[in-house]
């Protein structure tokens, strides 16, 4: 039942027909359709719950719990050291798929650690790091070949001053 009276102090007891009730064992009233109410009654027939009132007051909890958790900022994972965590872009479909196969397949093990098994599996299914390599010394045979033409250009040039080129 709903307290229509205005109290001056939220901590002070409600009264009701006479009787003082502390602030733990206040009540409120919730209007429910009959759809809800027979939802209701179906958890406590099988056993689930004792009553609706213990029912509702499992799901107030859990609902403030959650809300609760949601304000707060999670505690950032400890990475074990030598690993770097780098954010990564992915479709609404993906998360879903990469979530359950990390439930199902995975033994309930999280996103970013199915991503870097999937990464580390690719790395070496499809030898990234020798293609890095590769292009990595090809870009540095790259910049020698461009050293090693400037300093024949200028050498040209010197022999030209010199006259010995060009005659």
């Amino acid at each position: 039942m709903f307290d229509k009276s205005r109290r001056t102090d939220p901590l002070e007891p409600a009264s009701s027909a006479g009787s003082t009730v502390g602030p733990e064992e206040e009540r409120i009233a919730l209007r429910c359709a009959r759809k809800e109410l027979q939802l209701l009654d179906s958890f406590v027939v099988s056993g689930e719950f004792r009553s609706r009132s213990e029912l509702m007051r499992a799901a107030l909890r859990e609902f403030l719990r959650a809300r609760a958790m949601s304000a707060v900022a999670p505690p950032a994972k400890e990475a074990p050291s030598g690993l770097v965590e780098v954010p990564v872009r992915l479709r609404a479909e993906e998360v879903e798929t990469l979530g359950a196969y990390g439930t199902l397949v995975g033994n309930g093990r999280d996103i970013g650690d199915v991503l870097a098994d999937l990464v580390r599996r690719g790395e070496l299914e499809l030898k990234v790091s020798e293609l890095v390599e590769r292009h990595r010394l090809a870009a540095h045979e790259a910049a020698e070949t461009r050293v090693q033409l400037g300093a024949l250009r200028r050498s040209g040039e010197d022999l030209a001053k010199k006259g010995v080129l060009g005659r």
